[in-house]
């Protein structure tokens, strides 16, 4: 019973520590996007930004064909 309740404890605190760095990588992958973002923010002129997400014409030919179906 004793050599059970070691083995628990010491997957317990395995598991634990898994855990534990899965959740500070997690929040180093978070900050590190973050700050890309920002950057990217900063760096980046309204002039270089689309007006529209839908472009002007249709990028085919039959594209009003094809939404009239």
């Amino acid at each position: 019973l004793v050599q059970l309740e070691e083995e628990c404890y010491k997957y317990h605190s395995s598991m634990t520590r898994c855990w534990e760095e899965l959740i500070q990588c997690n929040a180093d992958i978070l900050s590190h996007f973050k700050d890309a973002i920002r950057d990217h923010d900063h760096s980046i002129s309204t002039k270089t930004c689309p007006t529209s997400i839908l472009p002007r014409k249709p990028l085919f030919s039959d594209f009003k064909d094809r939404m009239m179906l």
